[in-house]
């Protein structure tokens, strides 16, 4: 309990971060045709989720843990949380990530299709981790 006390407005700016992140890209979706950005902020809403997780395990993020990478954040949190059946959702949400965000020798752009999937795969994920951890006490 002490961690969550301690760390409650650092837990609640991630959440809300997430949240922002998720809604915006929801609006975007519906709104433009800008998938890469929707892809990107998918990933970032996930992401967002799973280091309050971690803040709320552990007290706070290591340099270490200050990466994009999906999969390692779900090692982290395992101790909270099982998302082994979200294992391909996270993959595929962290190789959009790099894909949305950087050239590369090929210019990816994401489909309306991918950015949609991308999208929901966010979304199922949130709701898993919300269904799981109470959030409650960081909104009050």
């Amino acid at each position: 309990m002490p961690n969550k006390i301690k760390n409650k407005k650092v837990v609640l700016a991630w959440l809300r971060k997430a949240e922002d992140d998720l809604s915006f890209a929801k609006d975007t979706f519906k709104e433009t045709n800008y998938t890469d950005h929707v892809c990107y902020l998918s990933q970032q809403a996930a992401e967002k989720y799973l280091k309050a997780v971690i803040i709320i395990s552990k007290g706070g993020i290591t340099k270490k843990e200050k990466t994009h990478n999906l999969i390692y954040l779900t090692q982290i949190c395992k101790a909270k949380l099982n998302l082994k059946d979200f294992e391909s959702s996270l993959r595929k949400l962290s190789n959009a990530y790099i894909s949305a965000r950087y050239p590369s020798d090929t210019y990816v752009k994401f489909s309306k299709k991918e950015a949609k999937e991308c999208l929901e795969k966010a979304q199922e994920i949130i709701d898993f981790i919300k269904d799981k951890i109470d959030f409650s006490i960081y909104y009050k």
